[in-house]
């Protein structure tokens, strides 16, 4: 069977990309890359992935060989994507779609936008309010923190949608969370600001990406399990300055 090298190119290429701009480890990316290279019997193929790229390189005979970058600038979670495109792969697989049908379903995977965002914004609520009740808060500091979860989950989104640094977004976050807890403290003398700030901000800290950093990190894969580890201490730094800086600043201003 003839094989377009710029269309395989293609199809790896953004199959890979799309598992690690939603929270898939490297490992899966490089295996997918090398599961698809094995459907079409490709001679050489082999991939190096890290958290912010990968490195792909692909021989037909042997003798020849064509050499794909790609930079990765954003990341999130989206576990559905990433299941879609372990779906794509076993249907290459099995030759049951071609390299043009897939690059098309890869296309409208990448493209496709969330459509249960207003529910992710309600569980963030949920979550941080429940938090809030597990570490000590009562129906104040439930109904506080539910709001504060939602305010701080659709700020998050608009920072995402500007393509801003994950470092300014968990700044912000911590910042926002923190003022509302001081302020609702200050005017109510009846709730603990301690539990809402903690409850809202267990949503946000990055367990995955510290799991997927150790999971490389035993595999093998240093240079991403460091960078993960790295990205997921900032963003539990960045969020510790934000609420930190807040209380400071109220209890220098005399608010407690």
């Amino acid at each position: 069977m003839e094989i377009s090298v710029s269309n395989l190119l293609k199809v790896i290429k953004l199959a890979a990309q799309i598992i690690l701009e939603n929270g898939g480890e490297t490992y899966r990316a490089e295996e997918t890359i090398k599961f698809i290279g094995r459907a079409f019997d490709i001679k050489e193929i082999e991939s190096i992935a890290t958290p912010t790229g990968f490195y792909i390189t692909v021989s037909l005979d042997g003798n020849e060989n064509n050499t794909l970058v790609k930079r990765i600038r954003k990341r999130t979670i989206d576990l559905h994507k990433i299941n879609d495109v372990n779906q794509v792969s076993r249907q290459l697989s099995e030759h049951s779609i071609t390299l043009d049908e897939a690059l098309e379903k890869l296309q409208e995977i990448y493209k496709r936008k969330d459509s249960a965002i207003k529910y992710h914004v309600l569980y963030a609520g949920l979550s941080s309010a429940f938090f809030a009740l597990l570490f000590g808060g009562h129906v104040l500091e439930f109904f506080t923190a539910l709001i504060t979860g939602i305010i701080v989950s659709m700020v998050s989104r608009r920072f995402e949608n500007l393509q801003s640094y994950q470092f300014f977004s968990s700044i912000f976050s911590g910042l926002i969370i923190a003022c509302i807890a001081v302020f609702v403290t200050f005017f109510s003398k009846m709730v603990n600001y301690n539990s809402i700030i903690v409850g809202c901000m267990m949503p946000l800290l990055p367990g995955l990406a510290m799991t997927n950093a150790i999971r490389d990190t035993i595999r093998g894969d240093l240079i991403s399990g460091i960078a993960r580890a790295t990205e997921a201490l900032l963003v539990a730094s960045s969020l510790a300055a934000g609420a930190g800086v807040t209380i400071y600043m109220a209890y220098t201003i005399g608010l407690f």
